[in-house]
């Protein structure tokens, strides 16, 4: 229940600076775009969990984004992991497909806007000691692939309620690696969906010293950049494993 989302929190995602949004305090209502200003993380669901079956359906209820949506957020980042939402043979699954769309309409029905989260791919993992999703092209154009797929499934909600997360916490050796990965993933995105937010960082985990290095979409208006900062990290991953 909502207990859990705030005892799996990522304290990391502390900092969103969207490009499409000034300074001033707009309005938050879904009527006026993809404003964001404070969310949460639904962590440890979709993404980096073993909960399966009815142990997985209810650990995150309605009642959770109703709760959210009282405390005074207006978003909430959906990690999602490649191994939930397909099979190893990249067949689709059904229940994680229903619990993302669950999810995002639960938001939707809360006014919470969400943020979904490609959190970890079997070719890329923030942790990893190394990742093919850099040297193997195959494996690039399969999460341009996943991504279509996530595209054609969630494609049907306005651009107003969902954005697009395309990684979490890209961890290459080269920067240009990330680039090169990252832009044509949007680029295939851009071919269906103009107008969808799509949210990146920069390579590192999405540090903010990193963020010279990235080389974002030009004469795109609806990126979001997002940066991860965990110092001290005594502090933010307090009681962490």
């Amino acid at each position: 229940m909502v207990s859990n989302i705030f005892r799996l929190l990522s304290i990391g995602l502390i900092g969103i600076l969207a490009l499409t949004c000034g300074s001033k305090k707009e309005s938050t209502a879904l009527t006026d775009g993809f404003v964001i200003r404070s969310g949460v993380n639904v962590s440890h669901w979709l993404s980096q969990s073993d909960k399966r079956g009815d142990t997985r359906r209810n650990y995150i209820t309605n009642a959770d984004f109703e709760n959210i949506a009282a405390m005074g957020f207006d978003h909430v980042r959906l990690p999602v992991d490649e191994e939930q939402l397909w099979d190893s043979t990249g067949n689709k699954e059904a229940a994680a497909f229903e619990l993302l769309h669950n999810a995002i309409q639960w938001a939707i029905a809360a006014k919470l806007r969400t943020i979904v989260d490609l959190h970890i791919i079997r070719a890329h993992h923030f942790i990893a000691d190394s990742n093919p999703l850099w040297t193997n092209p195959a494996e690039q154009e399969k999460l341009v692939n996943l991504w279509l797929q996530l595209s054609e499934e969630l494609g049907q909600y306005p651009n107003n309620t969902v954005a697009y997360e395309i990684l979490n916490e890209a961890v290459a050796d080269d920067p240009e690696d990330w680039n090169k990965v990252l832009n044509k993933v949007i680029s295939e995105l851009r071919k269906k969906e103009p107008g969808r937010v799509i949210v990146i960082g920069s390579n590192r985990w999405q540090i903010p010293s990193t963020f010279p290095d990235l080389k974002v979409p030009q004469n795109d208006p609806n990126i979001i950049l997002s940066f991860h900062f965990y110092t001290p990290m005594a502090l933010t991953h307090h009681l962490a494993p």
